[in-house]
């Protein structure tokens, strides 16, 4: 390997610290996510296999299968050759060329119907077995797959499989840097992580069936593991795919993130407080809200 291209990003370390959070954020410029996103998401083993190992293990063959986001097709790819029909849904249509020349080059034309519009309002022709929709962001913070999956789940058969299912979101209290442009941001490199003040605890469970509400309200007791100055909450997402098929973050896909406190609060080990916690599906972290009330 080069030194001269390990030099570089040492020389960009805090550059890079934003550069992915503006990769991942939709922007109705480009309807969706411009196209260097398209390749990260399709060079990230990890995220991909997550999905694959899922459809072998429910075995799409001659099912009917709906998917809802399916840009360049790096997980379409894995299942159209084997299943009887395809619903692919694609909201960006600057991809319209791209994927009707794929489809046709693969031979997969006659048993799919590709429907160019939001995943949200679509309407369905008939009953599916299986749901994909990798429309997923921190939280499901910043993208709509609650919104997309609780339109798309009517059609569902009896028995039928969301991929994912479940996810469930985790937190600490922590201290990071933040400029005065970014409220949150992913976590790119070790050197990036907060210092962390608390242990991990569960915020919620969505459940993909049956999430109905958008907006989240709670408030955690947390007991802080060492005393320091907390300005952020820090943030995971654990996600099943399908049983015993799991994401728990990457940097192309729902990496761990920080978002700031509304103000920040001094911290004692033992002590606990209470972390107010409110945010809403398919908006922003940025409109997120974490404050820590001293008991």
């Amino acid at each position: 390997m080069s030194f001269e291209f390990f030099s570089e990003l040492v020389d960009r370390y805090d550059e890079l610290k934003y550069e992915i959070l503006d990769a991942q954020t939709f922007s109705e410029e480009h309807f969706g996510f411009p196209p260097i996103y398209y390749k990260v998401m399709e060079t990230d083993r990890t995220r991909v296999e997550s999905f694959t190992k899922a459809f072998e293990r429910y075995d799409f063959t001659d099912k009917v299968v709906c998917e809802a986001g399916i840009g360049t097709l790096a997980l379409t790819k894995h299942f159209l050759p084997v299943v009887k029909k395809a619903y692919l849904i694609e909201y960006n249509p600057d991809l319209k060329d791209f994927i009707e020349g794929e489809l046709a080059k693969n031979g997969w034309a006659d048993k799919v119907e590709v429907i160019y519009g939001d995943a949200m309002k679509v309407v369905l022709p008939e009953p599916v077995d299986y749901i994909v929709g990798e429309l997923m962001s921190i939280y499901c913070g910043n993208e709509f797959q609650v919104q997309i999956f609780k339109n798309l789940r009517q059609y569902l058969k009896p028995g039928g499989k969301l991929l994912p299912e479940y996810i469930t979101n985790v937190i600490q209290l922590a201290n990071a840097e933040f400029d005065e442009k970014h409220k949150h941001y992913p976590i790119n490199f070790t050197r990036h992580l907060p210092e962390q003040l608390s242990l991990q605890q569960v915020v919620n469970e969505i459940d993909l069936y049956q999430a109905e509400g958008l907006v989240i309200e709670k408030i955690l007791e947390v007991t802080p593991v060492l005393t320091g100055l907390a300005n952020c909450v820090y943030m995971h997402s654990l996600v099943q795919v399908a049983e015993g098929c799991n994401f728990t973050g990457t940097d192309s896909l729902m990496p761990p993130t920080v978002c700031q406190l509304e103000k920040p609060v001094h911290l004692e080990k033992g002590k606990p407080v209470h972390l107010h916690i409110r945010f809403e599906y398919g908006t922003n972290l940025d409109e997120a809200k974490f404050w820590v009330e001293q008991l």
